[in-house]
C-alpha cells in the first residue's frame, strides 16, 4: 500500500493507492483511495468513485507482451536503440525534479518537489532516457510490491525544446516505456498501469493521450476508488466557494 499526504491550506489530505486497510481514524479523516485492488473490509465506509485506466498484464510472457505493442512502437523502439538512446533507473531526485518542473511550467501542470518525492519512499521509482549525454525524457512510477502493481505517475520530455529533434525525443520516450515495462516484468510485478484513461472525453488532447497509451497493448479497465465522508464534504464546500481546482 502506498500512502502519502498533500497539503491544502492548513489541511492534510491523505492519498492511498491500490489497497484499503481499515483504520477508524481514516474514516473520520481526509482520505482518498485510488484504484483499490484489495480491501480488508466490505463494505468500505466511504463514497465510491468510478474512474478508468489502462492496464497491461505483465504475467504474459515477454514475447506476447511485445507482440501486442503496435507496429509503430516496435519500430521506433528499435530505432531509438540503434541511435544510441540509453534507458536507466536513477535515484537522482534533484535531476528529476528540475527536468520535470521545467516541462511542467511550459505545460501549465502541477509542479513536484524533492519533499514530495521523498515522502513516497520505496514506493517511487524514476527512469531516464539519455542520448549523446542529453536527457530527453523521464518517467516516474508508483510501486506496490504487495499488490503486484506499478503505475505510471509522471512523464516529461524535451519535446517543447526547439533545439533538439522532436522525432528523436518521441522515439526515446516510447523506448523508455518499452524498457520500463520489460524491467517491471522482470521485477515480478503483475500489472503495469498506464496512469489513467479519460473515458468518453471530448477533449482532443486527452483523446490523443488515450490512443497513445493503447499503442502498448493494454486494456481499459474500471478503477474503483473511494473518498472518506469528511473529504467528500470538503470537496463540496470547496466547489461552492469556487475553489474546486484546489482539491481533487
Amino acid at each position: 500500500m502506498i500512502r502519502y499526504y498533500k497539503k491544502f491550506f492548513f489541511l492534510k489530505v491523505y492519498e492511498n493507492w491500490f489497497q484499503y486497510k481499515y483504520r477508524f481514524g481514516d474514516v473520520i479523516g481526509l482520505n482518498k483511495y485510488w484504484h483499490v485492488k484489495r480491501a480488508d473490509r466490505q463494505p468500505i465506509p466511504a463514497v465510491k468513485e468510478i474512474n478508468h485506466t489502462i492496464e497491461l498484464d505483465l504475467t504474459q510472457d515477454i514475447d506476447t507482451i511485445t507482440a501486442n505493442f503496435s507496429k509503430q512502437i516496435r519500430q521506433q523502439a528499435r530505432i531509438a536503440e540503434t541511435e544510441g538512446t540509453i534507458c536507466s533507473f536513477s535515484s537522482d531526485i534533484d535531476k528529476f525534479v528540475a527536468f520535470f518542473n521545467e516541462f511542467a511550467q511550459k505545460k501549465n501542470i502541477p509542479l513536484t518537489s524533492r519533499r514530495r518525492v521523498e515522502e513516497l519512499g520505496d514506493g517511487f521509482r524514476i527512469s531516464f532516457a539519455m542520448n549523446n549525454g542529453e536527457l530527453l525524457a523521464t518517467h516516474s512510477y508508483l510501486l506496490d510490491k504487495e499488490a503486484g502493481i506499478v503505475r505510471h505517475y509522471h512523464a516529461a520530455t524535451r519535446r517543447l525544446d526547439d533545439t533538439i529533434d522532436r522525432n528523436l525525443i518521441g522515439r526515446a520516450n516510447k523506448y523508455l516505456t518499452v524498457k520500463n515495462i520489460q524491467f517491471f516484468k522482470d521485477e515480478g510485478f503483475s500489472i503495469f498501469d498506464f496512469g489513467g484513461y479519460a473515458k468518453d472525453t471530448e477533449d482532443e488532447s486527452l483523446k490523443g493521450i488515450n490512443n497513445y497509451k493503447l499503442l502498448f497493448g493494454g486494456k481499459v479497465v474500471e478503477a474503483v476508488g473511494y473518498v472518506s465522508y469528511p473529504y467528500w464534504l470538503l470537496k463540496k464546500i470547496f466547489k461552492l466557494v469556487g475553489l474546486e481546482g484546489k482539491i481533487n
